[in-house]
Parts: structure tokens; sequence; C-alpha cells
């Protein structure tokens, strides 16, 4: 495989976006109560439950057919992922290919990593929601004994912005193709994550970091493989041609 130079400049602003998307979600809500009040709307104090947690669209469709669904159009972008490996496809280099097929896997497993490392739970697990457990800012302590929770980031919800992994991997197709990519990547985790968070199973801060690490393993990803968008090549041998 030829040797390519990485963009370091679409990197280095990539990084700053990613530090300044950081430390805007860890000030928003540490510091505020926004995911308690957004919970709040979804929650019926009468009843004491969320009552869209069984709701037929968003439990059979929204939650279970989209996950379905998610692990079938996975499968199949492995298949055109491994065409272009091949060198079968034009508008998806080897280094492309393997981005996005590492991005699709990567992204969905250290989401399930971090819900297992993070002890955080889910809004209907909040005492405040009829639940057991105190709500916890990120870097909060949760009390000894208590029950570990498994809800940051939102799972689900990387099903939808994997793609965003393809608005990277595509750029080579064109910069309109890419970013239809990013575009659908960040529809699909949003309505994903939006139909979690109605039926009680997540904040919206779980929601906007999942989809932030996403994008966070897809720059990482690219500088790995030397597959950022605007490559940079070197100049053209202008030696004297007699």
């Amino acid at each position: 495989m030829a040797e390519r130079q990485i963009d370091r400049h679409w990197l280095y602003r990539q990084l700053l976006l990613l530090t300044a998307m950081a430390a805007g979600l860890l000030a928003l809500f540490q510091f505020t109560e926004l995911d308690m009040r957004l919970a709040a709307l979804a929650f019926d104090p009468v009843q004491q439950r969320f009552p869209l947690q069984t709701h037929w669209f968003l439990s059979t469709v929204l939650h279970h057919g989209m996950k379905q669904f998610s692990y079938l159009a996975t499968a199949a972008a492995l298949v055109v992922c491994w065409l272009g490996h091949r060198g079968r496809l034009n508008w998806l280099p080897q280094r492309s290919a393997w981005l996005a097929a590492s991005g699709m896997i990567l992204i969905p497993l250290c989401t399930t990593l971090l819900k297992m490392l993070t002890n955080r739970h889910c809004p209907w697990d909040i005492v405040e929601f009829g639940g057991f457990a105190p709500h916890l800012g990120l870097f909060d302590t949760a009390p000894a004994g208590l029950k570990r929770g498994q809800c940051f980031p939102a799972g689900h919800a990387s099903a939808g912005f994997l793609w965003l992994v393809w608005g990277v991997a595509l750029a080579g197709a064109g910069r309109r193709i890419a970013r239809l990519a990013l575009v659908g990547g960040l529809l699909l985790g949003a309505v994903m994550g939006a139909g979690r968070m109605l039926q009680g199973a997540h904040f919206l801060s779980h929601t906007l970091w999942s989809a932030w690490l996403a994008w966070a393993i897809s720059v990482g990803l690219s500088a790995l493989f030397g597959a950022t968008p605007s490559p940079v090549r070197p100049a053209p041998d202008r030696s004297d041609r007699s």
C-alpha cells in the first residue's frame, strides 16, 4: 500500500473541535440540571413512571426494530468494506475501507465497554423518577453498596452514530456524499437516542456523549489509517524533462 501523508491541519481542527465539545458537555451537564429537567418532561409523577416506556412504536420500532436493522445494515456495509479492501470499488480505497470497517466495529464496542466502567444509571433508576439511585454527575462518586448502573453513554444511539465514520471514509468519493453520511449518521443516532430518552432509558447527556465518542473514534482511526478527508499529496515532479 502506497505511503500517504496525513492532513495534519484537518486533524488539529478536529482535535480542537472535540476538545471544545467535551469541555462544553462537561460544563453543561455537570453544573446544570438540564438532564433532570428534560427527563421530567417524559415522567408522570402521578403514576410514578415513564408512560412511554412500553409504547409500541418506541419499543417495537425505534428500539428493537432499529437495533435489528442496524445489525443487518452493518453486516452489509462490512461486505462493501471487504470489496473496497479487495480493490473492487473505485470510490472506496483500501485505507477508507479499513477505516469504515474498524469504526463500525469499535464505536459500539467502546460504547459498551464504557457503559460497564462509568457506573451511571438510567433515568428510570433515579430516585426522583421512582428508582433507587441518586442522580450523579459524570465525576461524582457513587455511594458505597449502590447497584452499578450501565447506562452511560447511550448504547442504542451508538448504533446510529456509528455511521458517522462513513463521513470520513467517503470523503474521497466527494464532499457531498461525505456530508450526507455525516448528516445521516447524526440524524439516525439522534432519532434512536430520542426514542430511548422518551422511554426513560437515557438522559440527553448520554446520547450527546455517544455522538462525541463516535466522532472521536472516527477521527482517531482516520489518523491511524492515513485516510483523512483532505490528504496532503506530494508536489508534482517539475524536474526538467528534456
